[in-house]
């Protein structure tokens, strides 16, 4: 039981070390606790008759209520989804390596850790095929609110990503990354943002 445990400890701590290395908030010590926790509960559900289930479903729950905390919102912009996902990988990787299915915690860690480290470049190439990128600059009067344009220009059907602010001697000026569906014209992004906003710059490659 403790070699189960520490193999718990230890798979989970790899698939944290590459979310360490990502700087997600969720990082090593979060996925290896999560690991081990895991697998403790399923141990102890093996000296329960008839209540492994209960317990495996329970731990499936509370580890989603983990995952949501490492989600983050930050205006339109939302980080830590594939986080989250991670951790209820490793949840199932701790109870796995708990009922002795040694073979398939190692493939599941392994894959996992592929999927994380490689598969985003893939999902950023694929994003690129579909869509262009855009950086619009705009020029804002002091004390403007950022959210009436960023609202007007996902109406437009752009999806909005980092914004930065910044003072000049002009005002304010907030820098606004988009990607672009195909079918439209980042010149759209500019006509929503003009009504109330300075239009200063707009640059985009596909």
């Amino acid at each position: 039981m403790v070699l189960r445990l520490l193999v718990a400890a230890a798979l989970g701590g790899i698939v944290g070390f590459e979310r360490q290395l990502a700087d997600e908030p969720a990082g090593f010590r979060t996925h290896l606790l999560v690991g081990i926790g895991a697998a403790l509960f399923a141990l102890v559900s093996i000296s329960v008759p008839n209540d492994t289930s209960r317990i495996a479903a329970q731990i499936v729950t509370g580890v989603g209520f983990l995952g949501a905390a490492a989600i983050i919102r930050s205006g339109p912009v939302v980080r830590g989804i594939a986080t989250a996902a991670s951790l209820w990988v490793v949840a199932a990787v701790g109870v796995a390596t708990a009922y002795g299915h040694w073979t398939t915690a190692l493939v599941t860690t392994a894959v996992s850790v592929v999927v994380l480290r490689r598969v985003k470049r893939l999902e950023g190439h694929l994003r690129r095929w579909r869509t262009k990128r855009a950086t619009l600059v705009l020029g804002l009067a002091a004390g403007q609110d950022v959210d009436t344009v960023v609202r007007r220009i996902s109406a437009a059907g752009m999806l909005v990503g980092l914004i930065e602010a910044s003072e000049d001697a002009t005002g304010r000026s907030v820098t606004i990354n988009l990607e672009v569906p195909a079918h439209l014209s980042p010149d759209a992004a500019a006509d929503a943002a003009r009504a109330v906003a300075e239009v200063r710059t707009l640059t985009w490659s596909v």
